[in-house]
């Protein structure tokens, strides 16, 4: 009996083993970022399963950077995901909201969509955001560059190349190889 139950212990904790998802793609965003020092921090929001968050806070203003990994979500449809931010943008923009797409060219061979949004409520809120959404094969990856402020245009210049930069890869692909 002893033999029955520890084979039974044995083939479970296998069983498990191959039911956890092998994911051998990831996000290649290159650090440090631009422009000063940072902190960190990682997070996994309880309202959305299978979501990673990279949040980096500006140590010396409110504009931040957003990595988010929405795992299991293959393949996504990019211009649904920007449709999504764009309807929350709008409810939340009561004095103005502007959506404008930059690109929508693949990135290592991913589809990528490039966009800024601008947002300023009747309160005086304002921010400009830069996203940037890559549709994996395993994942939706999602970068966000949030301003609070209107930035110059050599900020604007600096974060949309870095941007450009950012792509994602597989590890066990040879024609989408990781760097």
């Amino acid at each position: 009996m002893k033999i029955y139950s520890s084979f039974i212990v044995i083939s479970s904790l296998l069983l498990t083993a191959c039911a956890i998802p092998r994911y051998t793609e990831r996000l290649q965003q290159p650090l440090p970022l631009p422009e000063g020092e940072w902190t960190v921090t990682q997070s996994h929001p309880k309202e959305m399963e299978n979501v990673t968050e990279m949040r980096w806070q500006a140590v010396d203003s409110d504009n931040y950077v957003q990595s988010f990994v929405f795992e299991q979500q293959p393949n996504s449809d990019l211009m649904k995901t920007k449709a999504i931010d764009d309807q929350q943008g709008q409810r939340n923009c009561d004095e103005l909201f502007d959506s404008q797409i930059l690109s929508k060219e693949p990135v290592n061979g991913y589809p990528a969509l490039v966009w800024v949004s601008e947002c300023k409520s009747k309160s005086g809120a304002y921010s400009k955001i830069l996203h940037k959404s890559i549709a994996g094969k395993q994942s939706l990856y999602v970068f966000n560059k949030v301003w609070r402020s209107l930035p110059l245009q050599t900020e604007w210049d600096l974060w949309l190349a870095y941007t450009h930069k950012i792509q994602v890869c597989d590890s066990d692909s040879k024609t989408q190889p990781c760097k």
